[in-house]
C-alpha cells in the first residue's frame, strides 16, 4: 500500500512539473495546400448546357398600349434561375414608335394562390424597372400575373408563346 501511494505521488509530481514548466505561446499551425482549378469546377452531368428560350407575344404595356414583346431567357433549364433580356416595341398615342430594352435576372418560384405546383418566373431588372411575373403554362407559354401572383386576365393578350 505504501508502495502504491509512493508511485501515485511520483506520478502526480511528474505531471505537476510538466504542466508548470516554461510555457510558450502556442504558435498557430497553418497547413498550406495547393489548389488546382479542378477544385472549383463542377462536374455534374445533371446540370446540362446553358439553354436559350425565346417567347413572343403582344401584351399591354403599363400605360395600356398593345406592345410586341420578345423575351429571351438564358438558364440551365426552364425551371432554373438565370438571366433574361426583354424587348418591348409599341406605338405611342402621338404616333411615335418606341422600343424599350431591359435585362436582368430570372428567379424561379414554385406555388401561387390556388396552385401550389405552379412555376412562376420573376424577372428582376438590372435597371430597377418594376418586376414582371409570369406563370409557366407547360413549356409553351407564359401568362402575366400581378404582384399577388394572380392572373392579370384570362385574356390571350397577356400571354407570351414560346418561339
Amino acid at each position: 500500500m505504501k508502495k502504491t501511494l509512493t508511485i501515485a505521488a511520483a506520478v502526480c509530481m511528474a505531471a505537476l512539473a510538466v504542466s508548470c514548466g516554461n510555457k510558450k505561446k502556442a504558435e498557430p499551425a497553418f497547413a498550406v495546400e495547393a489548389y488546382s482549378d479542378s477544385l472549383y469546377m463542377i462536374n455534374d452531368s445533371t446540370i446540362g448546357d446553358l439553354q436559350t428560350y425565346v417567347y413572343e407575344g403582344v401584351m399591354p404595356t403599363d400605360a395600356g398600349q398593345p406592345a410586341n414583346y420578345v423575351l429571351t431567357i438564358n438558364s440551365y433549364g426552364l425551371n432554373a434561375d438565370g438571366t433574361y433580356s426583354l424587348t418591348e416595341s409599341y406605338t405611342e398615342t402621338n404616333g411615335m414608335a418606341r422600343t424599350n430594352k431591359d435585362e436582368g435576372e430570372k428567379i424561379v418560384m414554385v406555388g401561387m394562390p390556388n396552385d401550389s405546383t405552379a412555376v412562376v418566373y420573376e424577372l428582376i431588372s438590372y435597371s430597377n424597372r418594376p418586376k414582371l411575373r409570369l406563370v409557366a403554362e407547360g413549356d409553351s407559354a407564359l401568362h402575366k400575373v400581378d404582384k399577388d401572383l394572380k392572373r392579370v386576365s384570362q385574356d390571350i393578350k397577356h400571354k407570351l408563346r414560346r418561339k
